[in-house]
């Protein structure tokens, strides 16, 4: 079984040791994977990885940009990192490592993240608000807001907040008041009896 979480923590672990900046290697990574996954057919195994990371270096070599960050331990710490999944056939699973690795920096760095629904679009400002309460009722340095609209919660909104949800959808009332209208009518009949 794959654990994202395990490959994140070695991931960030080794831009760590080699003395680079946690944010510089994900983008990195992410920038790299985009360009992997671009590629047509499927890539794995000890000699795509050999042939990959060749391919990796000479691109690398050849860009204005990055020409002058290969001595980047962030960028060689993503390059080895990206042929290791190659080599070891995991590179399905870059998002979700991205996505942990991206959570484990924000831990370090005191940031919450947190997952907004709504039923709607909502606008800035109450995004806004949504974070500075959160902010403030937790504590952290900072929030990250990801948004995403469902419908299926008629109004309202869901919040996760790490492991914390606050459900203040109205799909969520609804289902509170059903409920209590079935127990209800359960004493009633419990009652008549």
């Amino acid at each position: 079984m794959f654990h994202s979480g395990h490959w994140a923590e070695a991931f960030i672990s080794s831009i760590e040791k080699q003395g680079g900046e946690i944010e510089d290697g994900i983008d990195a990574l992410g920038a790299l994977a985009t360009g992997i996954k671009s590629l047509p057919g499927i890539v794995f195994g000890f000699s795509a990885a050999e042939q990959l990371e060749k391919l990796i270096r000479e691109g690398i070599a050849k860009s204005a940009d990055l020409r002058e960050n290969t001595s980047s331990p962030a960028l060689e710490a993503a390059v080895r990192f990206l042929v290791l999944m190659v080599r070891k056939n995991a590179l399905c699973h870059i998002e979700s490592v991205l996505d942990k690795a991206r959570y484990l920096m924000n831990k370090k760095r005191g940031i919450v993240s947190v997952y907004l629904e709504s039923a709607g679009p909502l606008t800035e400002d109450i995004e806004a608000i949504i974070k500075d309460a959160v902010v403030k009722r937790t504590g952290a340095a900072g929030a990250v807001v990801r948004s995403q609209i469902k419908p299926e919660l008629i109004g309202g909104y869901r919040l996760r907040i790490e492991d914390k949800i606050i459900d203040a959808s109205v799909r969520f009332q609804l289902r509170k008041l059903f409920g209590t209208l079935q127990s209800d009518q359960a004493l009633v009949a419990v009652w008549e009896k």
